[in-house]
């Protein structure tokens, strides 16, 4: 096992992909310098520098280029920085990729990931990013048929997801919790693959009620299980990890089991990842879940700052089903 943060096991998952797969290309705006927008690939671009390439600032027409990578039969990889960019590319990704197994009948797939930083500080009290940097996307995608899309938060998960999102023959938004890119953790030395499928992890087990917390909500979750049982209630807590396609037998069995359930997420709760999770669970388990709960932001937008962390869920929100 070696011991690395986010940012450096996401490289070294880029790293070995490309040094393994002739097919796999790097872009993105600042990739040569600076190893991507937010030093993402850190000396990834010097390794191999034929393979990473610096594009325009014009996320819709390199990602559209991307696509034609891919379907030329490579595996690019498509850096976009903040998950807030997406609506820029958003035409590329849902119009274009996610569609094109479909329209060809399978004949043609676009095995694409588009990487991007998600979330931002506010949900630890810290000094956030403002609304065009801080948003949570991953609910924009939800409702598109044709991608896939995984969300880790520790090193560990973000190496064997990586990894897995590069070998897959569908397009996978990777989106890496961006103020967790200094979070450090084990991570297996072998050529470490996590699936895509079943992915849901169990970090506690417990019989009084299932937390469900996706990505910036997970080391929170844990704190508060943590308080719950020296309150004498066991918490079991999961992180998806992966959104599409969702673990869905891991999250009912859980819900089912405990007959309590909390969603926390950082997102607004409108619409909302959570959301999709509690129908999913509850049109199996509404039989056997006694009490429902989702803890999200305030339905505002993001303010810039140390006003960030005032609309957050807060560790007493977890705590309080």
């Amino acid at each position: 096992m070696k011991n690395m943060c986010l940012s450096h096991a996401i490289a070294a998952a880029v790293s070995k992909k490309i040094e393994a797969d002739p097919a796999v290309y790097l872009l993105g705006e600042d990739i040569i310098n600076k190893g991507g927008g937010l030093s993402t690939y850190l000396d990834v671009p010097k390794k191999f520098p034929g393979r990473c390439f610096d594009m325009s600032m014009a996320e819709l027409g390199f990602t559209h280029f991307a696509n034609g990578m891919a379907l030329a039969g490579l595996r690019p990889i498509v850096d976009l920085m903040f998950s807030d960019f997406t609506t820029i590319p958003s035409d590329a990704i849902i119009n274009g990729a996610a569609k094109y197994r479909f329209n060809s009948l399978g004949k043609a797939s676009v095995p694409a990931v588009y990487v991007m930083g998600n979330g931002a500080r506010g949900f630890f009290g810290g000094y956030g990013s403002g609304c065009n940097h801080s948003q949570c996307s991953k609910a924009w995608f939800m409702n598109v048929p044709g991608i896939k899309m995984v969300m880790p938060y520790y090193p560990a998960d973000a190496l064997g997801l990586m990894r897995a999102s590069i070998r897959d023959n569908d397009p996978v938004i990777f989106l890496f919790y961006q103020c967790s890119s200094g979070v450090r953790g084990e991570v297996p030395e072998e050529d470490y693959i996590m699936p895509l499928h079943n992915a849901a992890n169990i970090l506690r087990v417990g019989q009084d009620i299932t937390i469900v917390a996706l990505q910036s909500a997970a080391p929170v979750a844990l704190k508060a299980a943590e308080q719950l049982e020296a309150q004498g209630i066991s918490a079991e807590m999961i992180d998806p990890r992966v959104i599409i396609p969702l673990d869905k037998e891991k999250l009912i069995a859980s819900a089912k089991k405990t007959g309590r359930l909390l969603v926390v997420q950082e997102a607004p709760t409108r619409g909302g990842v959570g959301s999709e999770i509690i129908s999913v669970i509850m049109q199996e388990a509404a039989g056997n879940v006694k009490a429902v709960k989702l803890a999200g932001a305030l339905n505002t937008t993001i303010g810039s700052g140390y006003t960030e962390a005032y609309m957050m869920p807060k560790l007493d929100d977890v705590r309080s089903l």
